[in-house]
């Protein structure tokens, strides 16, 4: 083992900027608050309950919005060779690191606590004692969580992304900016735009505006005779200027909305 460490919401917030370790693999129990993390080449949301795994080499930093404190136990292991795998990796370099523990969080928590306190209360034995406690962790971990890694996970994940393409599909006529979805789903407005845009291809902002839009064209084209009036489509959209509206819609449709209409 090369190194155990804590850190509670109390003594908190514990910034650690981009870094990687060459020869060891880090196991991050997440035990209060939440936050982003990002690992490789991408930002996770973590919070109580998620065991987070940094193999060797893989360049992560612990991304806390705004300064929210986030507690954690943290054990750095040297040494690890598991089948199929490139020497110092728990888990494949191409899955998610981020597991939710579910049940086994009492025990997983209670085993890092425990190297975490023998090798503070115990200066000559400890470190002896401590390799041994960690070696019963990663069995423990590889038999009970890593068995479904990466499943959960992910599927947490594309569920929060699709919650967020949800909210805006069910309200794009209501004012909605990135800052109230980062808030309204616990998440930062980095993590919004970023992930949002790698999951679907449009940035939330993009994908709100070509909704409205979207809306707007199928109300032009239902509406026989133009009654409505195009600054009442506009608004009825979520548009809450006119000229903005116009632009919009000539910009990504090639036409204005009367043309639109009449066409």
């Amino acid at each position: 083992m090369a190194y155990v460490s804590q850190v509670s919401e109390s003594n908190g917030p514990f910034v650690r900027f981009m870094h990687m370790h060459p020869q060891t693999v880090e196991l991050i129990l997440i035990t209060e608050g939440d936050g982003e993390y990002f690992i490789g080449d991408r930002i996770y949301p973590v919070r109580k309950g998620d065991l987070v795994i940094y193999n060797s080499q893989v360049v992560h930093d612990e991304y806390l919005e705004s300064g929210r404190p986030i507690g954690t136990i943290c054990c750095g292991i040297n040494n690890i060779s598991c089948p199929g795998l490139r020497e110092n990796a728990l888990i494949p370099d191409d899955i998610v690191p981020v597991i939710p523990l579910y049940h086994h969080y009492a025990t997983v928590e209670k085993m890092m606590s425990s190297v975490f306190t023998v090798i503070n209360q115990h200066a000559v034995e400890g470190p002896a004692m401590a390799q041994l406690l960690t070696q019963v962790v990663l069995k423990y971990i590889e038999g009970n969580v890593l068995l479904r890694t990466g499943n959960d996970a992910i599927q947490r994940h594309e569920n929060l992304l699709d919650s967020i393409k949800s909210y805006i599909d069910r309200n794009f006529y209501e004012p909605i900016r990135l800052d109230t979805l980062a808030t309204k789903f616990n998440v930062s407005p980095y993590y919004v735009s970023h992930e949002f845009k790698r999951r679907y291809g449009y940035s939330p902002m993009d994908y709100l505006i070509k909704r409205r839009l979207g809306e707007a064209q199928s109300l032009l084209t239902t509406d026989e005779g133009g009654r409505e009036k195009i600054t009442s489509i506009a608004y009825r959209v979520g548009f809450s200027n006119l000229s903005h509206f116009q632009n919009y819609f000539k910009n990504k449709v090639g036409k204005t909305p009367g043309q639109y209409r009449k066409d």
